[in-house]
């Protein structure tokens, strides 16, 4: 678990730390010259974050959007987590579509995965290992302590594919492409947002020994920040 738990009174406030934090990181890269290539969060939780980075002062032409898991619907699908990007961050910024990389969703899961991985490799920087780095991955946090879509003792959790192709998924839709966790512990950061008194016992866990049956328990500690609220940080207080 990191040491870098950034706790807020507030839903509120948690989104103004994490979108704030997000603007600093992307103007911090930006100075280093390099194109910022960050994957975003899907559920309903970084819906604020966004709303509050779109109105930020971020050199958005010099960043590229990814997204860390996509669940396999219609692109206007309001379930789609680009949707959600779109209407809460990508238009209201006025973010170039060339900077936004979609996952294919009108392909096969197995052709999606592929694709995507495909398009990562090609643009992103890799590290020694060849995996490729993104400069910020942000990843919400389930009630059953699942990033990204990597879920408990899932196979995908062993898997080193840049994305992988997700069946069976216990929450719907059943069909997902998901990051990799080799490639989200590879970012240069990662952020997790999460608020609310239903995400205290993940966090928690989050917290304790690496495990596959919380798959945020297996996150990188170094280069990883938690912004939470005092309602999903309630169970850290007692460790």
């Amino acid at each position: 678990m990191t040491d870098d738990v950034r706790t807020l009174a507030s839903a509120d406030d948690v989104a103004d730390e994490a979108a704030a934090a997000i603007a600093a990181w992307i103007a911090q890269a930006h100075a280093g010259g390099h194109t910022v290539h960050i994957a975003l969060a899907g559920g309903t939780t970084p819906a604020a974050t966004y709303a509050r980075l779109a109105r930020s002062p971020v050199a958005w032409p010099a960043v590229h959007l990814w997204f860390g898991d996509e669940r396999m619907v219609a692109p206007d699908d309001a379930q789609a987590n680009a949707e959600l990007a779109r209407i809460a961050l990508i238009e209201p910024a006025g973010i170039a579509s060339g900077n936004v990389h979609r996952v294919l969703t009108d392909r096969s899961v197995d052709e999606a995965a592929r694709a995507y991985g495909d398009e990562i490799l090609r643009m992103l920087p890799a590290d020694a290992a060849g995996v490729p780095r993104f400069d910020l991955v942000m990843l919400g946090l389930g009630e059953d302590g699942h990033v990204a879509s990597l879920f408990p003792h899932a196979a995908t959790l062993t898997a080193t594919d840049v994305c992988l192709a997700v069946r069976n998924s216990p929450k719907p839709p059943p069909e997902r492409v998901s990051l990799s966790l080799p490639v989200i512990n590879a970012a240069t950061r990662r952020l997790v947002v999460t608020t609310g008194a239903g995400k205290a016992d993940a966090l928690a866990r989050m917290a304790g020994s690496p495990d596959p049956a919380t798959p945020a328990s297996l996150l990188r500690s170094a280069g990883t920040t938690v912004v939470c609220d005092t309602a999903a940080a309630a169970l850290l207080r007692r460790r």
